[in-house]
């Protein structure tokens, strides 16, 4: 046991844990252990100094799994410094909550809800969006994310920190006093009851069908980089000769709505308006919807561009314009206020987002409360976050009910139902034509998480808050 109590060890160990948790490379059951021996560390009473510069340095090699073109080293360590930062303020605080308060904040229950709570403020608030939920790294596992259905990526979250937080408390007490006191095994026996009743409740949820119209959907990919495009006009035109042909052969595989990946064609302004005239054509010819996403320059010299898509209908009309709104750090884009919207079809209720957008809370809950069936969402990624970027907006169907089409340019286009089941993929690296089409149901499929949101952050808000009222009255009696 002694060796749970030295700090280098400890430090090595939860970086390892850490560093392979979530992103590519991920180990699922890393993360229900990742923190325990961080937590170990602060309770012995750890340098916190050297903790925040160990926490930096895994945080930033952990980013380091998804760096390839376009992502730089720099954004791997600005993520790192902000993640690093964060985290060691937490395990102070909890600590000291600890130390001081245990009586009035469970250090199991505050611990869990505390850093759920930050991260689902960063969900919300951050240019990172959901990318430091640790929910993300159960993406793998269909059957326990079926829940978030009934509490989002959150509530996985949550139970993911309150399972950490119990084991490092009896691993604790066990080391300390040679058992597990009464509180602490209640802890672990109802982190294993909620584990098997989730499971229970994703087994079943999958079993049941989701009812009403189905429909074929097509997602189109070129593998003609957007530097590439805007560098050199012959290819640009090869590009977008592609893309028409692809649409073209999507739609006799029988789809009736094409989904351009982001950036499919740069089209210069002054041509924009015959372009979309073009698309209008089409569509009416193969009596398609075409979700056409593409960008404009804006500087003649410099590479700085409008993203946008125009979803035309089948009669050629324009349905809907919209242009990016949640943008990545240092994306080369021009941003333009966009309302989102829900397309009311014959075949359902549908809507659209690009690549980014998807990684927003706030703009995801706006397509539930919209009450959207299917969301198409052309993308652009790199080698280093795929297939994971696209399995996150799947996560995002599961809590919202929706099915999910993603077409992406540098990693997997994939097709989800609501259950988040894969309807079909076509990877970016791999030969092929480019054009996947398959069928997806379009009818949304009703959540308690649509209704009720992150209700499992407001009960981490009222137990701090009361545990907060009680540190006061405490205080002030002494």
């Amino acid at each position: 046991m002694k060796y749970f109590n030295q700090k280098w060890l400890l430090l090595f160990v939860g970086g390892l844990f850490l560093g392979f948790t979530g992103m590519n490379w991920n180990i699922p059951i890393f993360a229900w252990i990742s923190l325990i021996p961080f937590l170990r560390y602060v309770r012995l009473g750890y340098s916190i100094r050297t903790l925040l510069m160990a926490l930096i340095i895994i945080q930033t090699a952990s980013t380091m799994r998804i760096i390839s073109e376009p992502f730089h080293i720099w954004i791997a360590i600005f993520s790192g410094v902000q993640a690093g930062i964060v985290f060691t303020i937490l395990l102070w605080i909890w600590n000291q909550v600890r130390i001081k308060f245990s009586k009035q904040i469970s250090p199991t229950l505050g611990f869990a809800f505390l850093f759920t709570i930050v991260e689902w403020i960063g969900a919300y608030c951050s240019k990172l969006g959901v990318w430091g939920m640790l929910a993300n790294s159960q993406i793998n596992n269909l059957i326990l994310i079926q829940s978030a259905s009934l509490f989002g990526a959150t509530g996985i979250s949550f139970l993911i920190y309150l399972v950490n937080g119990s084991l490092e408390q009896s691993l604790s007490e066990f080391i300390t006093h040679s058992k597990i006191s009464k509180p602490s095994q209640y802890a672990l026996i109802s982190c294993f009851l909620l584990l098997v009743g989730l499971s229970f409740y994703g087994s079943v949820r999958l079993t049941l069908p989701i009812e009403g119209n189905s429909i074929k959907v097509g997602t189109v990919t070129s593998k003609m980089e957007i530097q590439t495009i805007w560098e050199d006009s012959i290819q640009n035109q090869k590009n977008t000769d592609l893309i028409f042909a692809r649409t073209k052969q999507a739609a006799d595989e029988g789809a009736k709505v094409v989904v351009w990946n982001e950036g499919a064609i740069l089209i210069q302004r002054k041509e924009e308006d015959s372009f979309l005239k073009k698309i209008a054509t089409l569509a009416k010819e193969k009596e398609i919807e075409i979700v056409a996403a593409y960008i404009v320059p804006l500087k003649e010299h410099e590479f700085f561009l409008e993203n946008q898509l125009h979803w035309i209908g089948k009669d050629g009309s324009t349905r809907q314009v919209y242009f990016k709104q949640f943008i990545p750090p240092g994306e080369p884009i021009s941003h333009n206020p966009s309302e989102i919207r829900v397309i009311a079809t014959e075949w359902g209720k549908m809507s659209a987002a690009i690549c980014y957008d998807f990684d927003s809370l706030q703009l995801t809950k706006t397509h539930s409360e919209l009450g959207t069936g299917v969301t198409f969402i052309p993308a652009s990624d790199w080698k280093g976050i795929n297939p994971f970027h696209t399995e996150m907006a799947a996560l995002r169907g599961i809590e919202n009910g929706t099915s999910i089409v993603r077409s992406a340019r540098g990693a997997i286009s994939g097709v989800y139902d609501a259950y988040g089941r894969v309807k079909g993929t076509l990877d970016y690296y791999e030969e092929n034509d480019g054009v996947l089409v398959v069928s997806v149901p379009t009818v949304a499929v009703k959540t308690l998480y649509s209704k009720l949101g992150n209700w499992v952050v407001g009960l981490g808000y009222l137990y701090l808050g009361f545990g907060s009222l009680f540190v006061f009255v405490l205080k002030n009696k002494n």
